[in-house]
């Protein structure tokens, strides 16, 4: 069921966002979320495990390149080295099944020169999309403590 709402498309406003953000308890985070806060730090077996997610949508060219340049980018500026990625990938009806081929392999490539892993991820073709949407979590670690 669809709601009416005053909110505008797009990331959620500050406003709306950090108050909700701010009620969620930060127990386990090394550091406590906020606004503009791209990567999530958790401690484990005493190293600091960086994590983002984000999201890219559209049928543009190197749309997967996109996704892990930019997690890359992010994780690496959290002075963390990136590990792994877990691509989620919805389609439309009527994506034919080269097109999934070529977007997968894209990312796999594209992780694969940054040496970087695929992990588990999801693909799907939905009636609720109407143009491909890619969202991925990436996680990495300190670069000086070596992987987990």
């Amino acid at each position: 069921m669809r709601q009416s709402s005053d909110l505008p498309q797009g990331k959620l406003p500050f406003q709306v966002l950090n108050p909700i953000l701010e009620s969620i308890p930060v127990k386990g985070l090394t550091v406590p979320r906020r606004v503009g806060m791209d990567a999530g730090i958790v401690k484990l077996r005493g190293k600091n495990i960086f994590f983002s997610s984000s999201v890219v949508e559209g049928s543009y060219p190197s749309i997967g390149r996109k996704l892990v340049s930019d997690l890359a980018k992010t994780i690496t500026r959290s002075a963390s080295r990136p590990i792994v990625i877990n691509p989620v990938m919805l389609f439309p009806v009527g994506t034919r099944a080269k097109a999934i081929r070529r977007l997968l392999l894209e990312i796999s490539k594209t992780a694969e020169e940054r040496g970087i892993i695929v992990g588990k991820g999801h693909t799907e073709i939905t009636s609720r999309v109407h143009e491909i949407i890619l969202i991925a979590t990436m996680f990495g670690t300190d670069e000086s403590k070596g992987v987990v």
